[in-house]
């Protein structure tokens, strides 16, 4: 059986092939102000468990896996409505869709669907500082990115060294920054993502 991988983190690919690297191979991690928010978001969401809400039950932070795709992670909430199923991702910023978020929503969906044996074909994103959901399009071209980005990731993981530092706008904010922009990473220790997920 493959190494099951996060999803979090071939979203992480979509969005930075190099700082996707430097999590998984390197165990570079540094929290910033940003994903220590974004963590603090999650954890409100998380805990509040199982509900029912205007017609829908909802469960919060539910484990997801695809055998099919290697694949492993958590939807932020599950929502059933009228027999169907919806993913709804949580995000800290501000209602932008952005390929990376849509990717890993539509990870989430493969994965239910797998478990559950039905069509998912519509998720959500929660942009918290907008306070807007947005819809999202599970099917064609989305799924067709969300499996080459699969593969896309465990190929990168096979290097003996990161792709090279660019220089870019979306580098503002990012937690890699201090070790991404030196061609050797000085961070001590090796991050472990089983302690940052529980």
């Amino acid at each position: 059986m493959q190494e099951l991988i996060p999803i979090s983190l071939v979203a992480e690919y979509v969005f930075c092939p190099r700082s996707a690297w430097l999590a998984y191979v390197a165990g570079v991690f540094e929290p910033n102000e940003f994903t220590v928010e974004g963590e603090i978001l999650h954890r409100r969401v998380h805990q509040r468990g199982q509900g029912k809400r205007s017609g829908k039950k909802q469960w919060r932070k539910v484990p997801v896996f695809s055998c099919r795709l290697g694949i492993v992670g958590y939807a932020d909430m599950v929502e059933e409505i009228d027999g169907q199923f919806f993913p709804v991702e949580y995000k800290k910023g501000k209602a932008r869709l952005r390929v990376s978020d849509q990717v890993q929503l539509c990870l989430q969906a493969m994965c239910l669907e797998e478990m559950l044996r039905c069509p998912i074909e519509t998720g959500f994103i929660y942009y918290a500082s907008s306070r807007r959901r947005l819809e999202v399009d599970l099917t064609g071209p989305l799924r067709r990115l969300a499996r080459k980005s699969v593969h896309g990731f465990r190929e990168l993981i096979r290097q003996s060294a990161p792709p090279p530092a660019v220089l870019s706008p979306k580098c503002h904010g990012c937690a890699q920054c201090p070790a991404c922009m030196p061609e050797t990473p000085t961070v001590e220790g090796r991050f472990n993502w089983e302690e940052w997920l529980t």
